[in-house]
């Protein structure tokens, strides 16, 4: 027991100083950890694997009659069905090898890309009537989990503000609720990979606390005459000149900013003074792909690869920014331990 102690000591100092060099390079904390892990169970490559991947195929499917190789994506599969896997939910356990060839993280991404083109297209021609996924102890085993406890003392202040609501305010609340518990994987289930799914739900989450809070205190509305000077102001500043893009921007910002201008306001009201940095992670950061809004878009239209280490490690370390400002929002109508107190009074 002390061996594994000290040796579990000694991985977290050996990740935490290469995190550390990460960050030098500009890396966020979070995205600079997963990388440092990743890189060091690549270094300690199983020697039997040689240059081949080995993972778990499961699903809701019967064991083939025969082994399967599917020499185009170069992944080998036993027909033998496992037995004592860490996949304890699936009908079926097979074991597969998948050609790497280089053991990087551009190989290792190579390889996933064709494990997903072959359970994609499983899920294709049963039409979609079953689950089924992939596991490699390189790329999903985790230091450690948290337990829930459901004798907390504030779960009865959280009930019994959340009755105390209006019908349509309710609403939003419960539906914020649910979409904060609905992506989360258990500890049972820790082999599925919930970083993208959890981004677009707590997105949905923040959506419906910013409609919460633009119920409870309404932002002021902008006049007709108000808007049209500050489209005159627009284009003077432009010099009568515009572009696509101009166009395209006094749109959203001043005729009809829609959602952006609401979750200014519940920013603002969430925040105080604090919520121009908000604001900036949410829709305006120089580097638009680490915008939060602009993250949710690209999970949602298939411009992030949902296999891609790096990518999921970017999207985690982003999703922390939004956790932070969807637990704050909570924090103006429910009763629990937040992050950091919400400043003034809770809005009810």
């Amino acid at each position: 027991m002390d061996d594994e102690k000290s040796s579990g000591e000694n991985l977290v100092k050996t990740l935490s100083l290469r995190a550390k060099d990460l960050e030098k390079e500009g890396f966020e904390p979070c995205y600079a950890w997963d990388k440092a892990y990743l890189q060091y169970k690549i270094e300690h490559w199983p020697d039997d694997w040689g240059e081949q991947l080995h993972v778990l195929i499961y699903g809701d499917f019967q064991p083939p009659r025969s082994d399967l190789n599917f020499q185009e994506l170069s992944i080998f599969i036993s027909k033998e069905p496992q037995k004592k896997t860490p996949i304890e939910v699936a009908q079926c356990v097979l074991k597969a090898r998948v050609k790497v060839f280089e053991r990087t993280l551009r190989g290792l991404t190579n390889a996933i890309l064709r494990i997903n083109i072959l359970l994609g297209g499983l899920e294709l021609v049963s039409w979609g009537n079953g689950g089924c996924g992939w596991w490699c102890s390189i790329l999903h085993e985790t230091i450690g989990s948290s337990q829930m406890n459901i004798e907390d003392t504030y779960l009865g202040e959280v009930v019994k503000d959340t009755l105390s609501f209006s019908k349509l305010l309710r609403q939003k609340i419960e539906a914020a609720l649910y979409w904060i518990r609905e992506p989360n994987s258990m500890v049972l289930e820790w082999h599925r990979n919930d970083v993208l799914r959890t981004f677009s739900a707590y997105w949905n989450a923040f959506e419906c606390l910013v409609e919460a809070i633009n119920i409870q205190k309404p932002g002021d509305k902008t006049s007709r005459s108000e808007k049209q000077q500050k489209i005159d102001d627009f284009l003077k500043d432009k010099e009568g000149h515009l572009t696509a893009a101009d166009i395209e921007h006094c749109y959203r910002q001043v005729v009809n900013p829609g959602f952006v201008a609401k979750a200014t306001h519940a920013l603002e009201v969430c925040f105080g003074d604090g919520a121009l940095l908000y604001v900036e992670e949410c829709f305006h950061l120089e580097w638009k792909n680490d915008r939060l809004y602009n993250i949710r878009n690209a999970i949602n239209h298939g411009d992030i690869d949902a296999e891609d280490p790096d990518e999921l490690f970017r999207v985690n370390s982003r999703l922390r920014v939004l956790w932070f400002i969807i637990w704050r929002m909570f924090a103006l109508f429910l009763t629990f331990p937040s992050p950091i107190n919400c400043p003034g009074m809770k809005l009810q």
